[in-house]
């Protein structure tokens, strides 16, 4: 997250994959209790590693102090717009520098994010297993394997 004053010309996009996104309503005045943390879609590896496989567009989310998973599911499905008879089939796990703990929905999340000196998105995170139901493309043998498709997206 860069501050207001960062000039976009002063990003190194060599390094940082950029994404915009609108700040919801919600996270604009945020209490001294509630905190914003990453959310990210994964599967898991069938190996005994559990390493899991990001997929999709990550997001920011607030969770407020208290509030349990079953309250936080229900408005990240308004949020994301998923079917209930396909939400009932994801899982939900806090992610430590990669290995999930599954959740239940009676567990409090804000006790789970407790360090506020998590910078990184990969240190700690909400994941949400489910398939990758993303459509697979065709790519060019001959492709430069470190070229890659950045996606814009822009909502009025």
């Amino acid at each position: 997250i860069f501050p207001l004053s960062e000039k976009i010309e002063n990003i190194n996009d060599q390094y940082w994959t950029l994404r915009a996104e609108e700040v919801p309503e919600e996270e604009k005045n945020l209490g001294p209790q509630s905190r914003i943390i990453h959310v990210y879609h994964f599967t898991k590896e069938a190996n005994p590693n559990q390493q899991v496989q990001n997929f999709g567009e990550p997001f920011f989310f607030v969770i407020h102090e208290g509030e349990t998973l079953a309250e936080i599911k229900e408005r990240i499905q308004k949020r994301l717009q998923v079917p209930d008879e396909e939400f009932a089939k994801w899982k939900f796990a806090f992610l430590s520098l990669g290995r999930p703990e599954y959740l239940q929905d009676t567990d409090v999340l804000s006790n789970r994010f407790q360090r506020r000196d998590v910078y990184g998105p990969w240190e700690q995170y909400l994941g949400l297993e489910h398939p990758d139901t993303t459509p697979k493309r065709a790519y060019q043998a001959n492709q430069n394997r470190h070229t890659f498709e950045k996606p814009v997206k822009i909502y009025n």
